[in-house]
């Protein structure tokens, strides 16, 4: 995956929208560029992007991807060129899914670091930006830094260190606190297709397969996640085939199947 130079944008819905005063983003380098894939959700956007505007720290630019909302999500997201200016990029039009939409908004990106939210999920304080750019520049070089979430199910603080072995084994990292280097993109590859709910997860283990990239972890929480609805609550069956930890839990549910199975024989031979 090449990465193009920053996009100029016209003033045609459904190609790139310009924030009021058409300026350009083309040419500027923000630190963080903040993805949002948007399909149809006029009911969550207002407060993701609310908790972007009111950040304490200024040089980011937001990337907006919507794949062809039919509701007022549009109109939503035009009340905030007031307030955003020239920060907000919109690409109206059709995707491919959610990772396509992520994948279209690498290329839109002109910032440094990319974060992917979901248009239900929200910047945890208004000093996230602050604290995650104070970390960036006081650190060592890295290629992804990330940090914790805050699950919207239960609110409880998720994250914590992250290596390959329990990227494979276990769990995965949370797009929604990592920032990755938008050069990551052009060295690994966009989010596979392939895995219409997992992609992230795939691309997380390229990340940390890489023997030459360095990821550090921050003691800060990025965002509040909502696992509660969407793609959250799916799995990839796909993806499943890859997982370590899938193989585990179903020769786990094998050997517990057989074990009832031998406890019920025996019960049944004494009962007689």
């Amino acid at each position: 995956m090449t990465l193009p130079p920053c996009p100029c944008c016209s003033d045609l819905a459904g190609s790139l929208v310009p924030g009021p005063t058409g300026v350009n983003v083309k040419g500027l380098s923000p630190l963080f560029s903040l993805i949002v894939p948007t399909l149809n959700v006029e009911s969550t956007i207002r407060p993701c992007l609310a908790s972007i505007a009111g950040q304490t720290f200024s040089d980011y630019q937001v990337v907006l991807v919507d794949g062809g909302s039919t509701d007022k999500t549009l109109e939503v997201l035009a009340t905030f060129r007031p307030t955003l200016g020239p920060r907000l990029l919109l690409q109206a039009g059709t995707d491919d899914g959610v990772y396509d939409a992520m994948n279209r908004g690498v290329g839109l990106a002109c910032g440094e670091w990319l974060l992917f939210l979901g248009a239900d999920d929200v910047l945890h304080g208004e000093d996230t930006l602050e604290k995650v750019a104070a970390f960036i520049r006081a650190d060592s070089p890295a290629d992804l830094v990330y940090g914790d979430v805050v699950m919207s199910s239960n609110e409880e603080r998720y994250g914590g260190e992250f290596d390959l072995d329990r990227l494979l084994l276990e769990e995965n990292l949370c797009h929604q606190s990592v920032f990755y280097r938008r050069e990551l993109f052009e060295r690994l590859g966009p989010y596979n297709l392939r895995y219409r709910i997992w992609a992230d997860w795939d691309f997380n283990i390229r990340c940390f397969e890489n023997p030459a990239l360095v990821a550090r972890h921050m003691d800060i929480v990025v965002a509040d996640y909502n696992d509660s609805g969407g793609l959250s609550q799916q799995e990839d069956e796909e993806l499943k085939k890859r997982l370590p930890v899938f193989y585990i839990v179903a020769a786990q549910q094998t050997f517990t199947a057989k074990l009832r199975n031998r406890v019920r024989e025996l019960f049944g031979r004494g009962k007689r």
